[in-house]
């Protein structure tokens, strides 16, 4: 299950996560789906992934272990983002963690596809068609009006329920 808390901000921060479905740097999970993510073996793999970005030459802060096995971590601005997500996948990789099947990405597109157009029809027709598989309302002017985070939560709620962000 991805997770979302949704506030404003927070919102905003899950959107921009959500943002690098594409880059196949979300819904990341342990190699087996069941392990649990406090065991030692996932503890401290939320700095270890920072600390191998940082290696890599990326300016990213230390992030908490769920956010880096749900994948619910942010890509930070103006950076090339292909080289970003192959860093991202290479780091991962070295700390075992896993990205979600080609299934459960084209599950996400349809899920966030429904949500933007929900988005619309709630009041914000002028809300911009969406990268396949993303939601971006980093760009969007009327993303701070209180009455747009109202219409974000229903149409997630509704054909998203199961997604999440990490604090």
């Amino acid at each position: 299950m991805t997770e979302t808390t949704i506030r404003t901000k927070s919102l905003l921060t899950a959107i921009a996560l959500i943002a690098v479905l594409p880059l196949g740097l979300t819904a990341c999970s342990p190699s087996d789906p069941t392990a649990d993510h406090t065991t030692a073996a996932a503890e401290g793999v939320g700095a270890r992934w920072a600390a191998c970005m940082r290696e890599g030459g990326f300016e990213v802060q230390d992030a908490s272990d769920e956010q880096i096995t749900s994948g619910a971590f942010s890509m930070p601005s103006g950076v090339d983002e292909e080289a970003f997500g192959k860093r991202s996948d290479t780091c991962r990789e070295q700390l075992g963690v896993h990205g979600a099947d080609d299934a459960q990405k084209q599950e996400w597109a349809r899920q966030y596809d429904a949500v933007a157009s929900c988005i619309r029809e709630n009041g914000y027709p002028d809300f911009p068609e969406q990268q396949e598989g993303s939601l971006d309302f980093g760009n969007y002017a009327r993303a701070q009006e209180p009455r747009f985070d109202s219409a974000v939560q229903a149409c997630m709620q509704e054909f998203a329920p199961d997604t999440r962000s990490a604090n």
